[in-house]
């Protein structure tokens, strides 16, 4: 009995492989043909599985988990789909024959008409909304199933009630119910990545497409005019009192030229140049880069001892990866505050450690991290992150911080040894 029920649990879990690829299929252009019938197959496969090994409760009256697979046919394959699981299921239990076949039959057609009339209303909830349906709708089919066969059992008077066998009739709705909502919060998280990578996938192809056409366009004439201003600031007869107008309009030309690179480093083709670095002398390399920049903020970068901590991967995406970190770390961090460069071994992992004592992020945007234009700055474009985040994957590490409010930040910066 035990074992049937842990297969019925087991089996359930099944079609969450299959629907990923059905989910992508409905939210994109691509198609996968095979995808859908895989997952009809997977739900046909788990319906015949759990009516295979059922809970034997008494001569001609099983308990099993068939009206999972059927109501997740319905709610995320769409009525038609869902119309031929229930006719599978349907044609199954005419095979398999028994005194309760006609209950069966006619509570699956109660299930598919009762969830075929929430199948509109359903995918416009939120979430918890949607498991309260769905507990509803579980909880009702069930009950009025079991109420119906005890009221038949009881009539007929062909099962001689126990301890165990109370418990089971008592447990099985709450148990299908509890399965059920496990399964549909695993897909609606499932979902949820789906549709939040393929927004990250369309705003960095937006940002591509945006990159490659304003290149050539934009920087070309932006250089002419940084050089012109430059040679004007060599001129006597401009006083010096105006001259601070061209250093302002030199620094803004180098901003817009920055975010042009930011844009352009979204879209260069991976580099097959990969090294194996030292970290301690990569640290020490940034650290007199950054240190005029940190100076002019008010703000001490520190450098602690990484002895024996290497790194392979291209050294010219790490130092920007670093160099992106670093900077705005600095750029957080009010006058008088410290940045602090380490790196160490854990494990398999080499990991460089940046944090300061900055103003801090809260939760909320810790979760924004990475993504496209989201940035705590009031002149960033938070396309330097991202950046490094995705390089920082295309070399098979990661990226994670924490932060506190008013306390400052910590990046990781994960690499496999």
């Amino acid at each position: 009995m035990i074992e049937h029920m842990i297969i019925n649990l087991v089996v359930v879990l099944i079609p969450l492989i299959s629907l990923q690829f059905v989910l992508f299929e409905k939210n994109t252009a691509a198609k996968h043909p095979g995808a859908t019938v895989m997952f009809h197959i997977s739900n046909a496969a788990v319906i015949v599985v759990c009516m295979t090994f059922p809970v034997d409760f008494s001569a001609g009256v099983f308990f099993d988990l068939r009206y999972i697979p059927l109501i997740i046919s319905f709610l995320y394959g769409g009525i038609a789909p869902g119309c031929l699981t229930a006719v599978l299921l349907i044609g199954y239990r005419l095979l398999l024959g028994g005194d309760g076949m006609i209950t069966a039959i006619l509570f699956t057609v109660v299930a598919g008409i009762v969830t075929i009339s929430q199948f509109q209303s359903y995918h416009l909830l939120p979430l918890k909304k949607k498991l309260k349906k769905i507990t509803g709708l579980s909880m009702g089919i069930t009950l009025s199933k079991l109420l119906f066969l005890f009221l038949y059992l009881a009539f007929t008077d062909v099962i001689s009630w126990d301890l165990k066998k109370a418990a089971i009739y008592i447990g099985y709705p709450l148990l299908q119910t509890a399965v059920l909502v496990v399964v549909i919060t695993l897909i609606e998280n499932i979902r949820h990545a789906l549709h939040f990578q393929l927004q990250q996938s369309e705003m960095l192809n937006s940002v591509g497409q945006l990159a490659a056409s304003v290149t050539h366009e934009v920087r070309n004439p932006m250089a002419v005019a940084r050089g012109f201003m430059q040679i004007f600031q060599k001129e006597k007869y401009i006083p010096e009192d105006k001259k601070i107008f061209l250093n302002m309009m030199i620094e803004e030309i180098d901003r817009a030229q920055m975010i042009i690179s930011d844009y352009l480093s979204l879209v260069k083709t991976n580099s097959s140049r990969i090294e194996r670095l030292n970290v301690s002398e990569l640290l020490s390399s940034l650290k007199s880069v950054m240190f005029p920049f940190a100076l002019l903020k008010g703000v001490d970068l520190v450098q602690k001892p990484a002895d024996n901590v290497h790194v392979v991967g291209d050294p010219v995406k790490v130092k920007q990866i670093l160099m992106n970190i670093i900077k705005n770390g600095i750029e957080a961090t009010p006058e008088g505050g410290t940045v602090t460069l380490s790196a160490f071994m854990e494990e398999k992992e080499a990991i460089i450690h940046i944090s300061d004592t900055g103003i801090g992020m809260a939760r909320e945007q810790l979760k924004k991290l990475g993504n496209p234009f989201f940035t705590t700055k009031s002149s960033g474009t938070g396309l330097g992150l991202m950046a490094s985040y995705r390089m920082a994957a295309e070399m098979n590490g990661r990226i994670e911080a924490t932060s506190e409010i008013g306390k400052g930040t910590h990046f990781k910066i994960i690499f496999p040894k």
